[in-house]
């Protein structure tokens, strides 16, 4: 049987010439190959559902039933069915698929496959393999039609093939594949038409009558217009019949009364068939694949407007990185304008270090590792300069251009400035631009690691202005800053590179000299720094000398970490200030045990108004010529605990410097009036109570409301208060002096110059001075009987405040030859140890009891 098939095959192989005419005539050509090729791995995965439902067909057919009965041979014929449904789209249509072919159609002869069931096997492949092709390319519904058209060709031609097969078979055999065809043709979803030369239907498929609402019965030789209701359609075919080589596509369309219209696409081809040449009409619907279309036509029109106006940059860019589109916010970012931008590639506005990030992004982005990237970065601008950006590329599908890549470009160079000031300003000195704490402990930190490991030295120069609020209070805050600009500037002259210049605050500066190789190297670097702050500079016309303290620490000697390294340089610095200033200290470690009884101080201080630790004692101050008591001065004490009383020349600079004077003076003014309203009330007289105003209270803007507070809460009358001031502390602003004086005269309040002689106050300012009395300076009083100087001095004192009409105090007389000599020199009172040290409230209440006769005089211990 084998050979009796294959001598057979061989007899019916038609020849290579003949297969060429066959398929050319099908018009079956290499567009349709590479579109069975593209759909057979999507045909392939439906096989086994396709052939399945194919045999479950046949299956259900009585006379076919017995054929299929044996399990060999059906699942024979199984396999032989799916090689040859995979063939279809995916052999090559050569001498081999020919010979398959032909010894199919034999094969099928001989177990007596009746050409009827052999056609209908088409059919139905046919039939269920549309549905596989509209739901595979369902996004592409032109290459469906284009993919099963193919198909069609193959078909006929492997119909053509099996039919010379039954022509042995006789005529009607032959009749009867003819009608099965057209079964076929009948049953595909698209509607199919052939009309004749001559104008009339040579067949017409169901399809076609639903598509155009026709009826379809006994349409063969019947006039085609009959069938085609469309005058567009009808025209087209009239000139199709007209052309020999006719080939057009119309869109059309159709549709019953009070129903929407489809749109149906006719494809039109004159093809030979029965020796004349017809024309083939083939359509289908695309209404839902047009309404897709409109909206995507629609989406890509609203998404360029917004894309050619958008506040932000976006561009388009095809997958090799060439500019496709940009906006009107990217040309003006890069300087380019659509047009020359299209000419060029991204990695043309991308600088050379940044090329190889953005690149390396990109191809992650296309090979699918990512959805999108995001990168800050800078794109080369058309006039050179480079410009920040915040870039973000995704990719993106358009009907026109395909895959794209879709980009947002923001210019951030703003957000960068901003980011750029924040850190100088977290990082820097508003006013001087030099690195502030925060830097300077990070760069302390690195230089400290960097010469553990090199056994290098480090060393920290902690400074301080000396007098620099004497500049501030006489010149104003202005000059200050400006003081302050050049010193930084002075300082930063005079050190390396890779040194460090801070200012911490104030007038405190920190010089930071990394890598030192001798401990040596630092004093002379810190004698270049002294030199250079002591020349003189210019400030708002008036000639300055700015000196500093410095105090020095040396790593790894004087501390291990930056917090140590800085902590000994301020104490260090503290003692060079102690020593008289314009100096350098290195640091000692009995330095820091100074400073933490200072610390100890300073914190016991600032508890011991609010705990009552602080008391006033009184000291006598008696008219010379009656001995009789004038009044008292009040002096502050402090008993603080565990310490006993802490002699005033340890506690009031303390308080100066940190300004707890102010609470403190407010306390000891409330108090000394409250005592001179009891004593007064008790009967032992209404004494002048002397309180002292320090330098900070005198130059606080609430000095007024203190005391007319303190007059007001005790009942103490202003005639009865008197205000201490030093010279010094009046000589430093007169004019603004003078007028907080007459405001304190004009309320009644007794105004006297205490310390006077050690000023240098001028003649003209002091008669300017709303002042009752002068205290001559304890200095001059102590040597006044040994020294012709000193005698001068307080002589002269005592006849000016005469000639003035003043009332001189000589304060710290000790001395019985004192006090003769200060009753020659016929001054008004005095107080000192030699009448009475000073003593507490209840103390001194006895000794007023015994007045006006002065006690007994009092041994001199200590300064009064």
């Amino acid at each position: 049987m084998s050979e009796q098939l294959g001598v057979l095959v061989e007899e019916m192989m038609p020849d290579a010439e003949a297969v060429r005419r066959r398929l050319a005539f099908l018009e079956f050509g290499h567009t349709d190959a590479v579109l069975l090729r593209q759909a057979h791995d999507g045909l392939e995965r439906q096989a086994g559902p396709v052939i399945d439902a194919f045999y479950r067909h046949l299956g259900s057919v009585p006379e076919l039933a017995g054929m299929l009965a044996d399990k060999v041979r059906f699942e024979r014929l199984q396999r032989a069915q799916s090689n040859y449904f995979s063939s279809l789209s995916g052999a090559p249509v050569d001498g081999d698929y020919v010979r398959d072919r032909v010894t199919v159609g034999l094969v099928h002869q001989h177990i007596g496959l009746e050409p009827q069931w052999y056609i209908g096997a088409y059919r139905k492949y046919l039939a269920s393999i549309g549905g596989v092709l509209r739901e595979q390319l369902a996004d592409q519904p032109d290459l469906t039609w284009e993919t099963y058209g193919a198909l069609l060709k193959l078909v006929f031609f492997d119909l053509g093939l099996a039919l010379d097969t039954y022509i042995r078979s006789g005529e009607q055999d032959l009749l009867r594949l003819k009608t099965y065809s057209e079964q076929v043709i009948d049953s595909m979803p698209a509607g199919v038409m052939a009309v004749c030369a001559n104008g009339t239907v040579r067949t017409m498929n169901q399809a076609w009558c639903a598509l155009l609402a026709v009826e379809g019965r006994d349409a063969a030789g019947q006039p085609y217009a009959a069938f085609v209701p469309q005058p567009q359609l009808r025209a087209g075919i009239a000139a199709g019949l007209g052309d020999p080589d006719y080939r057009q596509e119309l869109v059309i369309s159709a549709g019953a009364d009070h129903q929407p219209a489809r749109q149906l696409r006719c494809k039109l081809t004159r093809v030979p068939l029965d020796g004349q040449r017809m024309l083939l009409l083939v359509i289908e619907d695309v209404t839902a694949s047009m309404e897709a279309r409109a909206q995507l036509r629609a989406s890509e029109a609203r998404f360029r407007a917004a894309f050619g106006q958008a506040a932000v940059g976006l561009a388009q860019l095809s997958l090799d990185g060439r500019w496709l589109r940009a906006n009107l916010k990217v040309q003006g970012l890069l300087g380019y304008t659509e047009a020359e931008l299209a000419g060029m590639t991204l990695c043309d506005v991308l600088p050379q270090e940044e090329r190889a990030a953005d690149t390396a992004a990109l191809h992650g982005l296309l090979a699918g590792d990512s959805d999108g990237y995001c990168r800050e970065l800078r794109y080369r601008h058309k006039a050179g300069h480079l410009v920040w950006v915040q870039a973000s590329y995704s990719r993106m599908y358009t009907e026109q251009d395909g895959i794209t890549l879709i980009g947002v470009i923001e210019d951030v160079a703003q957000r960068k400035r901003y980011e750029q000031e924040l850190t100088q300003m977290a990082n820097h000195d508003a006013l001087t631009g030099l690195a502030n704490r925060a830097l300077l402990l990070d760069r302390l930190t690195q230089a400290v690691t960097y010469a553990r490991r090199a056994s290098r030295w480090v060393a920290v120069l902690f400074l301080d202005l000396d007098r620099f609020k004497n500049i501030n209070d006489s010149l104003g805050h202005d000059a200050g800053d400006q003081v302050l600009v050049e010193v930084a500037a002075r300082l930063s002259a005079c050190v390396r590179n890779g040194d460090t210049v801070a200012r911490l605050g104030g007038d405190e500066f920190v010089v930071l000299l990394a890598d030192v190789a001798r401990g040596e190297e630092v004093a002379v670097v810190a004698q270049k720094l002294a030199d250079a702050l002591a020349l003189p500079m210019s400030v708002f016309g008036h000639e300055i000398t700015p000196v500093a303290s410095f105090g020095i620490s040396l790593y790894p000697k004087d501390g291990g970490d930056s917090q140590a390294l800085l902590k000994n340089a301020d104490a260090a610095m503290y003692s060079a200030k102690k020593l008289g200033g314009a100096q350098f200290q290195f640091y000692a470690l009995d330095m820091n045990l100074r400073t933490l009884d200072r610390l100890k101080l300073e914190a016991a201080l600032r508890h011991a108004v609010e705990r009552d630790e602080f008391e006033l004692h009184y000291q006598p101050q008696l008219d010379l010529a009656s001995g009789a008591i004038e009044g008292v001065e009040a002096l502050v004490r402090w008993r603080r605990p565990g310490h006993g009383l802490v002699p005033p020349a340890e506690f009031i600079p303390v308080a100066e410097e940190t300004g707890l004077i102010i609470p403190l003076g407010d306390w000891v003014l409330r108090a000394a009036c409250a005592q001179q309203v009891a004593w007064r009330e008790a009967g032992l007289g209404d004494l002048r109570m002397a309180v002292n105003l320090s330098a900070r209270q005198f130059k606080q803007h609430d000095l007024m409301h203190s005391v007319v507070q303190a007059l007001h809460q005790t009942g103490c009358a202003p005639e009865r208060l008197e205000l201490e001031i030093t010279e010094s502390v009046l000589m430093e602003h007169p004019d603004a002096a003078t007028l907080i004086m007459q405001q304190l005269s004009d309320m009644g309040v007794q105004l006297s110059i205490d310390d006077f002689g050690s000023g240098y106050s001028s003649l003209a300012y002091l008669k300017r001075f709303p002042i009752h009395s002068l205290k001559i300076d304890r200095a001059f009083v102590h040597d006044i009987t040994t020294d012709d100087d000193d005698a001068a001095i307080a002589s002269a004192i005592i006849a000016l405040a005469h000639s003035m009409k003043l009332t001189v105090i000589a304060e710290g007389v000790e001395t019985e030859q004192q006090l003769a000599f200060l009753r020659r020199a016929q001054c008004d009172q005095v107080q000192g140890y030699y009448f009475s040290r000073p003593l507490p409230a209840a103390a001194l209440a006895g000794w007023l009891a015994k007045a006006p006769a002065p006690p007994a005089a009092a041994a001199p211990t200590a300064g009064g």
